[in-house]
């Protein structure tokens, strides 16, 4: 095929001509610091460093606190700001290109965890809405950098498993954070907050990102493994920019997808709550690394069907999704009877108690799902996009959807709300995604097919037209 592209922030993959190739020399020559697997490695660290360990410290249950109020009401303010943040992740990738936009957006994740330091060890509250506020406007770029990156970089037939690890590497953060929780807080046998120590690794771990995201390679300087190369589109204006990105807004397929993206990531509030009231401090350490190594094989697991090409991709789109979902509504009903239980007579369990295991393991399989709808919707994304430009775009309103989400939703979790509402919420938001999204699932490979196979559907009209 003589021509392939993808995109980041409005990147074209071209493959030379054979002259071509002869006459660019060393510019078209692979070279491992400037692959893709590099280059997701790059963004993967960055991802460990940044939400990766954000992650962590929410996974043991209100960033590690021994109530869950303050730290949702930050957290409503930090996916308040993402949410317009990352509708802003396309401009700033067409203005100030990738690589900055990713040194950026690892920033705001310092100030967070130091935020959660002083609050945990001296009581301090206003620093949890800086550190929020700041995290918010920083994380909103790094999201939709990050996944632009994850989408245009690799070779189409493997974005799936790219997908996967670059995945793994944010799941990491979660399962280095959960050593770090465990090692510090094992004796914790009561439920309460999490050793002040803690905060002091994930503070200097994650001042490790900004450094890290300085050696991701340029879109034009990527050489992939089959010999394209992808090179950086003239920028446009701001304005243009901007007008293109309400477009994809507004776009029917996106409004049918929306609902799923904004279910994404709405359950978590909850689900920190409900870790974080019900049960002790070393159970939710190791809770939060049982669940990280768990989200990394099952990712790994799903993104290697989403690109086994023994099966036709519009069969891989519709299994996938069904069976995903189908463990999700499992899921939702067994997390019914428990959180109606726990309401009732309101436990505080630990892992040496009998009742422990249904409850902490229903917690295992919410982690699950979060990170497999995550997965699925991001390799949606990659075949919505008509050209190259659309899929930075696709990425930042889909990611403004999921902020959007996770504010409300943590906004809910900073009242006494009983927990039983916050899941009904979350049930009842599943079933309203399931069918719309469907929709759009059943014409993978029929109707979308992604820039690069539209790119070269185009050139074959246009050629049988010419020879007509």
């Amino acid at each position: 095929m003589a021509l392939d592209e993808t995109s980041a922030a409005g990147v074209n993959v071209e493959t030379p001509p054979s002259g071509e190739s002869e006459a660019d020399g060393n510019q078209s020559r692979y070279a491992w610091y400037r692959g893709v697997f590099f280059n997701a490695t790059i963004v993967g660290i960055s991802a460990f460093t940044a939400p990766g360990l954000w992650n962590a410290m929410n996974s043991v249950g209100a960033g590690g606190q021994q109530a869950p109020y303050l730290v949702m009401a930050g957290n409503s303010i930090l996916f308040a700001i993402m949410t317009f943040t990352c509708l802003s992740g396309s401009m700033m990738a067409n203005r100030f290109g990738l690589r900055n936009s990713l040194v950026v957006g690892t920033t705001g994740y310092v100030i967070y965890s130091a935020a959660l330091y002083t609050n945990n060890r001296y009581g301090t509250e206003w620093f949890i809405y800086l550190g929020s506020a700041a995290c918010g406007i920083s994380a909103g770029i790094f999201w939709a950098t990050e996944g632009a990156i994850m989408l245009s970089y690799p070779e189409p037939d493997k974005r799936g498993r790219y997908l996967a690890y670059w995945l793994s590497y944010r799941n990491s953060g979660s399962i280095l954070g959960g050593i770090i929780n465990l090692a510090f807080n094992y004796q914790g046998n009561t439920t309460g907050k999490l050793d002040w120590r803690t905060y002091i690794v994930f503070v200097v771990l994650q001042c490790l990102g900004p450094a890290c995201s300085f050696l991701l390679t340029p879109p034009e300087k990527v050489v992939r493994r089959n010999g394209t190369r992808i090179q950086l589109s003239e920028r446009i204006p701001d304005l243009e920019e901007l007008k293109a990105l309400v477009g994809v807004l507004l776009r029917k397929d996106f409004l049918l997808i929306m609902p799923f993206f904004i279910y994404v990531t709405w359950e978590l509030p909850y689900i920190s709550a409900y870790l974080s009231l019900y049960f002790s401090v070393r159970s939710r350490a190791l809770a939060s690394l049982v669940s990280a190594v768990a989200q990394v094989v099952t990712t790994l697991l799903f993104g290697s069907f989403l690109d086994w090409t023994s099966v036709s991709l519009n069969k891989r789109a519709r299994y996938g999704y069904i069976a995903m979902m189908a463990l999700i509504g499992g899921c939702w009903i067994w997390g019914v009877v428990v959180q109606n239980e726990y309401t009732h007579h309101k436990p505080a369990l630990d892992w040496d108690d009998n009742d422990f295991g249904k409850g902490w393991a229903l917690y295992i399989f919410w982690q699950i799902n979060f990170s497999l709808t995550y997965n699925f919707g991001f390799w949606l994304i990659g075949f919505l996009a008509r050209e190259p430009k659309e899929i930075v775009r696709y990425m930042s309103v889909a990611r403004a959807a999921e902020a959007a989400g996770q504010c409300i939703s943590s906004g809910i979790s900073s009242t006494s709300a009983p927990l039983i509402s916050a899941l009904s919420v979350s049930f009842a938001l599943w079933g309203i995604a399931l069918i719309p999204t469907y929709f759009v699932v059943r014409q993978v490979g029929i109707t979308y097919f992604g820039p690069e196979k539209s790119a070269s559907t185009a050139q074959e009209d246009d050629a049988g037209k010419g020879r007509l």
